[in-house]
């Protein structure tokens, strides 16, 4: 019988929590909660004008793309590339390697849940690239939330400082956190595709890193 390590079985605690909430927002349940935020976002800062559903002045709407740029493809790219270096450089090749596994299987990975909530027979290469599949999840919600705590996990592996593990998680999680709330209050999102993002996110983290786990310690 195998014996799962601390961090294996808080992986699994991840994973079915993830699939948990991915499943109620799928069916639904936080429906509710989205048109509730939705209405005091418009009544608080209205539209940006009547031909946009973004709330808020121009600077507003400025700002939340920023943040939420960290969930874009392009610096998504870009931070992914420069961290695989980092481990190139650093004689981490397995880790980069297994780093450069996750990015692109769950870049892979949230193309195919959106072509499928997209309901389309055919997807051409720009509606891809444009990520205009489906609104359902939040694709810069998901891959923020595999991306900044697979860097937090492979600078954790390697510290033995429980401060610097600790800035690294509450780092990857503070961004997180700020790419999902921008993209509702940016209206790219609803909280239910957000949660979706996030849950998904946090389950697809989980069975990559068990994995990874389970492979290093047959090494």
């Amino acid at each position: 019988m195998n014996s799962y390590s601390k961090e294996q079985k808080l992986l699994i605690v991840f994973f079915f929590t993830g699939i948990f909430f991915f499943l109620l927002s799928s069916f639904g349940v936080f429906d509710g909660i989205s048109a509730r935020v939705s209405s005091l976002l418009y009544n608080w800062l209205g539209y940006t004008n009547k031909w946009s559903k973004s709330y808020g002045p121009s600077w507003f709407v400025n700002m939340n793309g920023n943040i939420s740029s960290f969930g874009s493809k392009e610096l998504v790219f870009i931070i992914s590339s420069i961290f695989f270096f980092y481990l190139l450089v650093s004689d981490r090749k397995k880790d980069a390697v297994k780093f450069a596994f996750t990015v692109i299987i769950s870049l892979m990975f949230i193309v195919l849940v959106k072509y499928i909530n997209s309901e389309r027979e055919t997807v051409t290469l720009k509606e891809i690239y444009t990520e205009t599949l489906a609104n359902f999840p939040s694709g810069h919600t998901f891959i923020s939330t595999v991306l900044y705590p697979s860097i937090a996990y492979f600078l954790s592996i390697k510290s033995n400082s429980v401060k610097l593990k600790s800035f690294y998680i509450t780092s990857a999680i503070s961004i997180v956190i700020i790419v999902g709330i921008s993209r509702v209050t940016g209206g790219g999102h609803t909280v239910t595709e957000v949660i979706a993002g996030w849950s998904l996110g946090l389950s697809w983290f989980a069975l990559i890193k068990f994995i990874l786990f389970r492979n290093s310690n047959t090494e």
